[in-house]
């Protein structure tokens, strides 16, 4: 069981690394409400300047726990061979994207503290969905190739 856990805290944690990437180069063309990490960093410290290492930290730690998470669910559902962690890594990661923006666009936008990120449209909370579905799709891609021991 620790082994899944910590298996898993990696694979979320590429995870996280991969969904951070992506709101960054989304955030860079699109626009700078976009960027996930700082809006979280700076809904904790109340302001853009220096947000950014706590939104890294938070949402590193949040990539271990879920990883971790969604290794142990695919682990009681026998479900740790190819391709059903691809598969459920997706699934966990879109479902787990729908309650994230509906936290974005109605929780957290109405109470962050930087009116800049108050402003949460339909098209960030999308971009969010498909942030979390390829933190998801990395988690699951790489419980996959752990069953064929490539990793």
């Amino acid at each position: 069981m620790g082994t899944i856990i910590l298996l898993g805290a990696l694979c979320g944690l590429a995870g996280a690394f991969a969904m951070t990437a992506f709101m960054a180069a989304v955030s860079s063309a699109f626009s700078k409400r976009v960027d996930m990490v700082r809006a979280l960093g700076s809904y904790f410290t109340g302001r853009v300047e220096g947000s950014l290492w706590l939104g890294r930290l938070i949402h590193a730690v949040s990539g271990l726990i879920f990883g971790a998470v969604y290794l142990l669910i695919m682990h009681w559902m026998g479900a740790l061979t190819f391709p059903y962690p691809l598969f459920l890594g997706i699934g966990f990661g879109f479902f787990h994207g729908l309650i994230m923006a509906y936290v974005l666009m109605i929780f957290a936008s109405e109470r962050h503290p930087i009116e800049d990120y108050r402003k949460a449209t339909l098209e960030e909370g999308l971009l969010h969905l498909v942030g979390h579905v390829i933190f998801g799709a990395v988690v699951g891609l790489m419980a996959a190739l752990l069953s064929f021991g490539a990793l």
